[in-house]
Protein backbone atom coordinates (compact mmCIF):
# COMPACT_ATOMS: atom_id res chain seq x y z
CA UNK A 1 0.00 0.00 0.00
CA UNK A 2 1.35 3.23 -0.71
CA UNK A 3 0.51 6.37 1.17
CA UNK A 4 -0.21 9.86 -0.09
CA UNK A 5 1.77 12.66 1.04
CA UNK A 6 -0.08 15.43 2.40
CA UNK A 7 2.44 18.04 2.55
CA UNK A 8 4.71 20.09 4.72
CA UNK A 9 3.97 21.36 7.89
CA UNK A 10 4.41 25.20 8.31
CA UNK A 11 7.69 25.04 10.17
CA UNK A 12 9.40 21.74 8.00
CA UNK A 13 8.33 24.11 4.64
CA UNK A 14 10.44 27.06 6.34
CA UNK A 15 13.26 24.61 7.44
CA UNK A 16 12.86 23.09 3.41
CA UNK A 17 13.80 26.77 2.02
CA UNK A 18 17.24 26.17 4.07
CA UNK A 19 18.25 23.25 2.49
CA UNK A 20 20.29 22.87 -0.40
CA UNK A 21 18.86 22.14 -3.88
CA UNK A 22 20.59 18.72 -4.17
CA UNK A 23 19.46 17.91 -1.07
CA UNK A 24 15.98 18.52 -0.91
CA UNK A 25 16.25 16.95 -4.98
CA UNK A 26 18.72 14.08 -3.53
CA UNK A 27 18.27 11.89 -0.80
CA UNK A 28 15.28 13.78 1.33
CA UNK A 29 13.28 13.34 -1.99
CA UNK A 30 14.48 9.73 -1.98
CA UNK A 31 13.92 9.43 1.59
CA UNK A 32 10.10 10.78 1.41
CA UNK A 33 9.12 8.25 -1.40
CA UNK A 34 10.98 5.09 0.45
CA UNK A 35 8.37 6.65 3.68
CA UNK A 36 5.31 6.41 1.43
CA UNK A 37 5.77 2.80 0.76
CA UNK A 38 6.97 2.05 3.78
CA UNK A 39 5.89 4.67 7.16
CA UNK A 40 6.12 1.73 9.27
CA UNK A 41 10.33 1.95 8.53
CA UNK A 42 10.31 5.00 10.93
CA UNK A 43 10.62 4.55 14.50
CA UNK A 44 8.27 6.28 16.78
CA UNK A 45 8.89 9.05 18.60
CA UNK A 46 7.45 7.07 21.90
CA UNK A 47 6.50 3.57 22.25
CA UNK A 48 2.84 4.37 23.64
CA UNK A 49 2.56 6.60 20.35
CA UNK A 50 3.32 5.34 16.57
CA UNK A 51 1.74 8.63 14.74
CA UNK A 52 4.74 10.72 15.49
CA UNK A 53 7.91 9.15 13.84
CA UNK A 54 11.45 10.10 13.13
CA UNK A 55 13.33 8.50 9.74
CA UNK A 56 16.82 9.21 9.04
CA UNK A 57 17.88 10.12 5.53
CA UNK A 58 21.29 11.34 3.60
CA UNK A 59 24.53 9.04 2.82
CA UNK A 60 25.35 9.48 6.77
CA UNK A 61 22.36 9.97 8.44
CA UNK A 62 23.48 13.29 8.34
CA UNK A 63 19.56 14.71 7.99
CA UNK A 64 16.24 13.66 10.21
CA UNK A 65 12.65 14.06 9.36
CA UNK A 66 10.01 13.84 12.16
CA UNK A 67 6.68 12.86 10.60
CA UNK A 68 2.81 12.29 11.13
CA UNK A 69 1.81 9.24 9.56
CA UNK A 70 -2.04 9.14 10.04
CA UNK A 71 -2.78 5.32 9.13
CA UNK A 72 -6.71 5.85 8.89
CA UNK A 73 -6.35 8.19 6.20
CA UNK A 74 -2.95 6.81 4.85
CA UNK A 75 -1.34 10.22 4.73
CA UNK A 76 2.16 11.22 5.65
CA UNK A 77 3.08 14.80 6.51
CA UNK A 78 6.21 16.13 6.78
CA UNK A 79 6.52 18.24 10.60
CA UNK A 80 10.29 19.15 10.72
CA UNK A 81 13.56 18.69 8.74
CA UNK A 82 16.80 19.03 10.33
CA UNK A 83 19.74 19.05 8.55
CA UNK A 84 23.64 18.69 10.13
CA UNK A 85 25.90 18.67 6.48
Amino acid sequence: MTYRFDGFHGRALYELNGLPEEVRNGPLLERLLQLLEAPWDAVPERADQTAVRHAFFGAGGEGMLTLLVDEKTETLRILDILWLG
